[in-house]
């Protein structure tokens, strides 16, 4: 490669670097070659993919160049067909004087979204929206680059959130402390989702607070209220954090307070075990999400956090469903010190990490190196995308690592500490599309609904679509059922869920709440005696479920 161009390697992957008088080819084989240019030219955009998987379809890693042949600042976007990605924010703002190339670095893992065909670049004086047609310059994706999905090919998504971190704000005694957004945050997070339309939410810990435990219930009810009053309808699953389980001495009590809220899988069996671990497979794929709990206490990088039992609960599910045609999910709060992601590996920020010498973390260590194919999702230090701790797989020595921010409050490192100043506009978490052959993380700003292309990352995937049996509706009999009717049992509904609010997180309210959301807007009159007799027998059936898991827990 020319001598011009030997510095890119160092670049971060939000790097940008100004090349005077040269500009670069796409070569067909994928490498990028200079050549000299004529100044008279248009602007010009071109993509050399790196790295071991720069063959692959969907990895982004690699540089785009943009040649400007007048001083100009450009906003560079991924674009289908017609226009740039509407739920993206721009890939980069790059600025090239003229005759100049500026570069800007796509990182290990990063992503091609689905429903990417071109790379454009706008000017950045442009008020109109950016399209392929007022673009300066455009560059257009190799097929075999192009993923081959369109965002509705995705077998299922879901949302992973962490660190909501809910405090004392709704119920408690005072406003809040520590995280003075948590709640509008977190409502903020669900009315994503609910944009969405993911099938399912996962969690990766510290859903409250618990400065002190006897505001702990206070803040599990005002992360259910929030939950019951939004709009979004599915199931939600939660891992145990260190701030669930913050108050030492009473550690068996706030276990057993965050099996209580959130759930677990919903299973009255589960729920009875009194174990704050569990897991849930999937229905439409078998893939395998597995959720652990912290169970020594507030401190990880002091105590041995998972139990023996737990450990051996985790490696059998392992052990009996790695290798089969799935997807396997480890959802666990606390990054280790010096050795995943979440934090900068070499001079670490955060103090709270699980030191790597203990026991059970080296039992855990041990299990993300034995089963390379599975994906290991974290939270616990809160570190905004922006410092770029979000992927890693040990270069090839470990499984897939993502790292969740904050929902509650990103954190940023000032003068070589973690700055936890509170920001109203940022909230962040993923997006998770499964396709095929690959899984995408959307890394989100949840406040403005925006994905960040730089910290977007691509997993290879493993999965199929399963055959599934609807399950058949049992009909009430010798009812008749009236618009008045269904319009009372509508008006029933709304009122158990409000009542019940403190089952929020549980598959049978939320199956009750999306059942009630599909009717309660409809016209009844106009529906007909049979559809208003199916209504009604599915939300008088909903409605027994969420009764016999409160009865069985009251």
């Amino acid at each position: 490669m020319h001598k011009k161009f030997t510095k890119l390697a160092a670049l971060s992957c939000a790097s940008i670097l100004l090349v005077t008088n040269s500009a670069v080819a796409f070569a067909a084989e994928g490498t990028v070659v200079p050549t000299e240019v004529s100044l008279a030219r248009q602007a010009e955009l071109y993509y050399e993919f790196t790295g071991n998987d720069s063959g692959k379809a969907g990895y982004a890693q690699g540089n785009l160049y943009l040649y400007s042949p007048v001083d100009a600042s450009y906003n560079l976007y991924w674009s289908d067909n017609t226009g740039a990605l509407g739920r993206y924010y721009p890939i980069a703002s790059l600025k090239a004087g003229a005759g100049e190339t500026a570069v800007f670095q796509f990182g290990y893992h990063t992503a091609i979204p689905a429903d990417a065909t071109k790379v454009i670049a706008v000017n950045a004086a442009s008020t109109e929206y950016p399209t392929v047609s007022n673009a300066a310059a455009v560059f257009d994706i190799p097929a075999g680059k192009q993923l081959g999905y369109f965002s509705a090919d995705a077998l299922y998504t879901f949302n992973s959130f962490s660190d909501i971190h809910i405090d004392e704000e709704h119920f408690g005694e005072t406003p809040a402390y520590w995280w003075e957004y948590s709640e509008a945050h977190w409502a903020q997070a669900l009315a994503y989702a609910a944009n969405l339309g993911v099938d399912f939410i996962v969690s990766s810990g510290d859903q409250v607070t618990n400065a002190k435990l006897a505001n702990l219930d206070k803040e599990w009810q005002a992360y259910q209220l929030i939950l019951a009053q939004s709009d979004y309808v599915n199931p939600i699953y939660e891992s145990g954090g260190n701030h669930e389980v913050r108050q030492d001495d009473n550690v068996p009590l706030e276990l057993q307070m965050f099996i209580n809220g959130s759930g677990l899988n919903g299973s009255i069996d589960t729920i009875a075990a009194a174990k704050p671990y569990y897991s849930v497979t999937e229905p439409t794929t078998g893939d395998l999400f597995i959720f652990m709990a912290l169970e020594g206490g507030y401190r990880p990088a002091k105590y041995d956090e998972f139990t023996t039992e737990q450990l051996d609960w985790v490696e059998n599910l392992l052990r009996e469903n790695y290798g089969k045609g799935k997807n396997i999910y480890l959802i666990q709060h606390a990054l280790i010190k010096g050795y995943g992601p979440g934090d900068d590996l070499e001079t670490p920020y955060y103090s709270g990490s699980v030191d790597p010498e203990l026991p059970s973390a080296q039992r855990f260590i041990s299990l993300l190196e034995a089963y390379p194919d599975i994906v290991w999702i974290s939270g616990h230090s809160h570190e905004d995308f922006a410092l770029d701790y979000n992927f890693t797989d040990n270069n090839g020595t470990s499984c897939s690592m993502i790292h969740n921010p904050s929902v509650g409050n990103p954190t940023h490192v000032t003068d070589g500490a973690i700055d936890y100043a509170f920001n109203e506009n940022l909230s962040q978490g993923y997006y998770v599309q499964t396709f095929k052959t690959a899984v995408i993380f959307n890394g989100a700003n949840l406040c403005d609904e925006k994905m960040y292309p730089a910290y977007t990352y691509i997993i290879d995937g493993n999965t199929s679509v399963k055959k599934q049996e609807n399950k058949p509706v049992t009909l009430e009999k010798d009812v008749e059922v009236t618009p008045g009717t269904l319009r009372s049992v509508l008006a029933n509904v709304n009122t158990v869920l409000g009542i019940y609010y403190e089952f929020s997180s549980y598959d049978q309210y939320q199956a009750l709440k999306k059942c009630y959301y599909e009717y309660k807007d409809m016209d009844t009159n106009a529906m007909t005696e049979a559809e208003r007799l199916t209504a009604y027998s599915r939300l008088k059936s909903s409605i027994a479920e969420l009764y016999q898991i409160a009865e069985a827990l009251r």
